[in-house]
């Protein structure tokens, strides 16, 4: 962690390979919103981690000049996958969506709430989205075509406010890792007290719970769609 940069690593390939992901937040527009990458230098790396440790600087160091190329490179010497692109975070931070159904059209994971990586539980909120659905879809009380509205409309009053919390709440997780949250700075025992609470959030919770809060959302919409 450091000011506007974190590094982060972790083995893969049953621990024979190491991955490494470097976070850099400047104030640059991206240039292409049509592109997630574009090219780079290894100096530019270098210069955005200056007076970084020597650890971080030695990994950096590893990649080739130009960071130009889609895929991998294996370093034998190090025993490293190294990436060669530069990469732009998108999210629906400033633009969450008002609501994830319309009449019979419904959207869920990233469609929904694309998140930055910085929770590391973008996908894990994907598999939460599809299991009540899912239970949802198959309720026996869900009959005709017609029912799918409130199907919809259950999941959307199940989801939309945890999902679009997990945006805001990674958003703040990559500003804590970098020293740019107000009143926390690189004050390590409170950034590791905010990512202690914001991590209990995210895991202490049961899906089963969340299942079945849906169906009783799925009644109620039955319920009155069947009066109207």
């Amino acid at each position: 962690m450091g000011p506007d940069s974190h590094v982060l690593t972790f083995p893969v390939n049953h621990g024979e390979t190491l991955n490494i992901v470097a976070f850099h937040t400047n104030s640059d527009p991206w240039p292409d919103f049509a592109r997630l990458t574009r090219p780079a230098k290894r100096e530019d790396a270098i210069r955005d981690y200056e007076g970084f440790g020597p650890n971080v600087q030695a990994l950096l160091r590893l990649t080739k000049p130009d960071l130009d190329c889609v895929g991998f490179q294996w370093c034998c010497k190090s025993n490293l996958w190294l990436i060669f692109l530069q990469w732009a975070i998108f999210d629906l931070g400033d633009h969450p969506v008002p609501t994830f159904y319309k009449g019979r059209i419904c959207i869920s994971g990233d469609a929904a709430h694309a998140t930055s990586p910085h929770h590391g539980a973008g996908a894990g909120f994907v598999i939460e989205d599809s299991a009540i659905l899912a239970a949802l879809l198959e309720d026996p009380r869900v009959k005709t075509p017609k029912d799918l509205e409130a199907v919809f409309a259950a999941f959307d009053a199940n989801r939309r406010e945890r999902t679009q919390g997990l945006v805001q709440s990674s958003r703040h997780m990559g500003n804590l890792y970098e020293w740019r949250v107000e009143g926390v700075g690189d004050d390590l025992k409170k950034i590791e007290k905010e990512i202690n609470e914001r991590n209990a959030v995210i895991w202490n919770v049961d899906v089963k719970e969340f299942v079945e809060d849906a169906k009783k959302e799925l009644g109620k919409r039955l319920k009155s769609s069947s009066m109207l």
